[in-house]
């Protein structure tokens, strides 16, 4: 069984595999309208966190793993778990980055829309506002968007986010302004 990584599965690997492939999927494209209340906030001050939404044009760059054989079930279990807060799974087509690689199948987590902790779309400017702002049991959320963006930056170079070096450049402002307020 693989697992296809696009948010914080890409660089907070705290789960067993037994390989990993650097790669795409298509018909999605990440976005940050996934509200946390258990990692990168708290109820009542919501983090933002990734998740998918179908995009005929959409490509989204990350990373799959096989899990182990025989732990399938404990390790996809620990997942689910990992993964609580409002997403559900499906099955897509994984095309490895290595063309000598055939494209397989992946298991997605992805939240959606009908799910609680769904945000949906908001202006730019107020995600990251609210991602500057937003903290939670795994710490800030500032840190959880940094972390994406330099892990999909050095994986695939050639994913042009928009979306996420976008809010990426905004956050990173807003750090600058708050700075500068400090010292003055």
């Amino acid at each position: 069984m693989w697992v296809f990584g696009y948010g914080s599965l890409i660089w907070k690997v705290d789960f067993p595999y037994e390989e990993k492939m650097v790669g795409r999927i298509l018909g999605y494209s990440r976005r940050f309208w996934q509200g946390s209340t258990d990692h990168r906030g708290v109820p009542g001050k919501p983090g933002r966190v990734v998740t998918l939404v179908e995009d005929p044009e959409g490509c989204v760059g990350g990373v799959a793993y096989r899990l182990p054989a025989g732990q399938e079930g404990e390790v996809k279990a620990y997942l689910d778990f990992r993964e609580k807060g409002g997403y559900r799974t499906t099955t897509v087509i994984f095309y490895p980055k290595d063309p000598a690689v055939k494209p397989f199948d992946v298991l997605l987590y992805i939240g959606t829309c009908d799910n609680p902790n769904y945000l949906g779309p908001a202006p730019l400017e107020e995600i990251a506002e609210q991602i500057f702002n937003a903290v939670g049991p795994s710490g800030r959320n500032t840190e959880y968007l940094f972390e994406l963006a330099n892990s999909v930056r050095n994986l695939v170079p050639e994913d042009v986010d928009e979306h996420l070096f976008s809010l990426e450049k905004l956050v990173k402002e807003l750090l600058e302004k708050h700075q500068n307020l400090n010292c003055l």
